[in-house]
C-alpha cells in the first residue's frame, strides 16, 4: 500500500512539473506607458522568451483603457528631405524562441484607447499600469508598467 501511494504521488508530481514547464513564460526586461493628457496613449515593452518555442501574443488588455491594439510603425521615403512614418495595426505579435521582441517607439507598440472612459484624470507620473497579454493556447501574463513622460 505504501509503495502504491508513493508511485501515485510521484506520478502526480511529474504531471505537475510537466504542466509547469508547458506554461509559456515571458520575461519583462523593460516597459513603460507613455504619460499623456489625452484619451489615447502607447505602451512599450521588451520581452524575452527563454523557451525553445516561439510565443504568440494574441491580445492585450488593461483596466485603464477600453481597448488595446498592436501597431507597427513603418517608414518610407528614406532620403535626406523626406521621412514618412505610418502606423499599421497587426493582429498578433511573436516573441521568438530564446529571443526578444522589442515593442518600442518607432517599432511595434501597444495602443491604449479610451483612457478617459476608464479614468477621468490623466495618467500621473509614476502611476502603475497593469497590462495583461493573452497568449496562444489560452495562457495570460500580467506585467506592471510605470507611466512616464518619455
Amino acid at each position: 500500500m505504501v509503495i502504491g501511494m508513493k508511485r501515485f504521488f510521484l506520478s502526480v508530481l511529474f504531471v505537475l512539473i510537466g504542466l509547469a514547464q508547458a506554461q509559456p513564460t515571458l520575461k519583462l526586461e523593460q516597459g513603460w506607458v507613455r504619460r499623456v493628457p489625452g484619451n489615447i496613449t502607447a505602451a512599450y515593452l521588451v520581452l524575452y522568451n527563454p523557451s525553445n518555442q516561439p510565443i504568440r501574443i494574441l491580445g492585450a488588455s488593461t483596466p485603464i483603457a477600453t481597448r488595446v491594439e498592436f501597431h507597427q510603425t513603418t517608414h518610407a521615403g528614406h532620403d535626406d528631405h523626406l521621412d514618412i512614418s505610418a502606423m499599421k495595426r497587426v493582429e498578433t505579435l511573436t516573441v521568438p524562441a530564446r529571443g526578444r521582441l522589442e515593442i518600442l517607439p518607432g517599432k511595434y507598440h501597444l495602443m491604449l484607447y479610451g483612457l478617459r472612459d476608464k479614468n477621468p484624470r490623466p495618467l500621473q507620473e509614476g502611476q502603475k499600469v497593469p497590462i495583461t497579454l493573452r497568449l496562444e493556447g489560452g495562457a495570460t501574463l500580467t506585467f506592471t508598467l510605470t507611466a512616464q513622460m518619455r
